[in-house]
């Protein structure tokens, strides 16, 4: 599938996974882009600049069973089974791995317009992102680094997707809705202004 300026969904031979790099060989893992220890939020190593983050436990909670190249999906769990949790301690449920951190270091939320948000939005753009091959210049966040291009597009996407999504009820976006978004958002002057854009770098891969 072909999306903006180029970029291809790479489904073919071996990848790597985006947590800890190593080779993935099962295709429910390769279609992820993480291995099944990582999908799970854990075996996280100390930031050394390479994608990984320092912290491993977060208050939301991995989605195993959709693969992210079908679909976002957001969704609400009451916790441990026999837990009496009212709505306001529903934990978000996502398919988005943590792949940096910088407005929320709890983790992600949708259903609003917050830090939960913000993180989660940066992180499903960094995700599309390194599927789709893209390459280019990093910039520092709190914790990890992430696209400077994922950066400038992050409130945008979670104005649209994310801050809107019903915070109960919780929605999924389909894989081909947000390949046509990136595709009408990322425009040249888009990544113009990310090749000039002055907050702190890091060198590209």
């Amino acid at each position: 599938m072909s999306v903006a300026i180029g970029f291809v969904i790479r489904r073919a031979g071996r990848r790597a996974c985006q947590i800890c790099k190593k080779p993935l060989s099962d295709p429910r893992s390769v279609e992820a882009g993480m291995g099944p220890v990582c999908r799970g939020h854990q075996n996280k190593k100390e930031n050394d600049m390479d994608g990984t983050l320092r912290k491993q436990d977060f208050r939301d909670t991995f989605i195993d069973s959709i693969p992210f190249a079908k679909a976002f999906v957001m969704a609400r769990a009451a916790g441990r089974p026999g837990d009496e949790l009212d709505d306001r301690e529903m934990v978000c449920r996502t398919n988005v791995p943590h792949l940096v951190t910088h407005h929320s270091p709890d983790g992600f939320e949708f259903g609003y317009g917050g830090s939960g948000a913000a993180d989660l939005a940066l992180n499903v753009c960094q995700h599309y992102l390194n599927l789709t091959g893209y390459t280019g210049r990093k910039t520092r966040c709190y914790d990890g680094n992430c696209w400077t291009l994922a950066w400038m597009l992050h409130q945008d996407f979670k104005n649209e997707f994310i801050a809107s999504a019903p915070w109960l009820k919780g929605t999924a976006v389909s894989f081909d809705r947000m390949a046509r978004w990136f595709e009408a958002n990322i425009t040249g002057a888009l990544l113009n202004a990310c090749a000039n854009d002055e907050q702190e770098m890091i060198e590209e891969e």
